[in-house]
């Protein structure tokens, strides 16, 4: 292959991307992160844009995973924007489950349970795909961190109305943020990233045993098998052998969650192969980008 790929991983917390020429890796950035979803279409733009300027000015080929872009007019409408800025490339924006699965199974039939901010199950099978969930915080994105973050959130109103009592959990939340009502984590630049960014507490919590938090955790457990199951049905996968991958940040340590999801699925799926992550999802990316460039 000859050229320059650029790979772009744009989550709702982070922005990472990569560039290579003639297929060998040359560097990488990071940046704000950015979804379809939750933000004006302008500001994803501007920062998907941002961090590729960080890395080349004209690349030949750029391949974007994008948070909120399972949208066919969603990608269609970022893919014209990101165009205008390089005119001389070709870009392709495709949803950043897809991206995600590709950066562990680089070919064949797979799976793939992305659980961070947001949360969605994607599957390939032969030239079909098939989604279950991702249809941001507002409507879904169940089991995620945002779930998790508002769950607990709904517990810290209730006892700041003194409907229950406070627990270790919501005396948690009150002393590592200071707040002293609810719209203390609503009325920053990001809200949906702030109240995800509560999940890796109640996951602390739960794995300390603190029962509000096990239940929370519980219920996301079940909800992230529950959209695992749906994508496999729709594949029609259920009896064959599939690679299984677990990504997102919610995912990546091992935890209660992971815990009790592994054993669900593995209960579920004699056959899956269930893995971590192998890879940053902008390796996937890139690796469609220079494939796009040909041989």
């Amino acid at each position: 292959m000859r050229g320059v790929a650029v790979g772009v991983d744009c989550g709702g917390s982070s922005t990472a991307a990569a560039m290579s020429r003639d297929g060998e890796l040359v560097r990488m950035t990071q940046a704000a992160g950015a979804n379809a979803n939750s933000m004006p279409a302008e500001i994803v733009t501007q920062r998907i844009v941002s961090a590729i300027n960080e890395l080349v000015a004209n690349p030949d080929v750029i391949v974007i995973g994008a948070a909120g872009a399972g949208r066919a007019e969603a990608a269609r409408e970022l893919e014209a924007s990101i165009s205008k800025c390089f005119p001389q490339g070709r870009v392709c924006v495709v949803h950043d489950a897809k991206i995600a699965l590709r950066a562990s199974v680089p070919d064949g039939d797979g799976v793939v349970l992305i659980a961070g901010t947001g949360s969605i199950a994607y599957a390939e099978r032969g030239a079909l795909s098939f989604r279950c969930g991702g249809y941001g915080y507002l409507l879904g994105d169940e089991g995620s961190g945002f779930a998790l973050g508002r769950a607990a959130l709904n517990l810290l109103g209730r006892a700041l109305d003194e409907r229950i009592s406070q627990d270790e959990l919501t005396g948690a939340l009150q002393e590592r943020s200071n707040a002293q009502t609810i719209a203390d984590f609503t009325g920053g630049e990001d809200p949906v990233a702030e109240i995800a960014g509560l999940a890796p507490l109640v996951l602390e919590m739960a794995n300390d045993g603190v029962r509000s938090a096990n239940k929370i955790v519980q219920a996301a457990a079940l909800e992230l098998g529950e959209l695992v199951r749906c994508v496999v049905r729709k594949a029609g996968m259920q009896e064959q052998a599939f690679s299984l991958v677990l990504a997102g940040g919610l995912l990546e340590e091992n935890s209660i969650l992971t815990f009790l999801l592994e054993t669900r699925l593995q209960n579920d799926f004699a056959g899956a192969q269930i893995c971590k992550q192998r890879a940053p999802a902008w390796t996937g990316a890139l690796a469609l980008a220079e494939r796009m460039l040909g041989p």
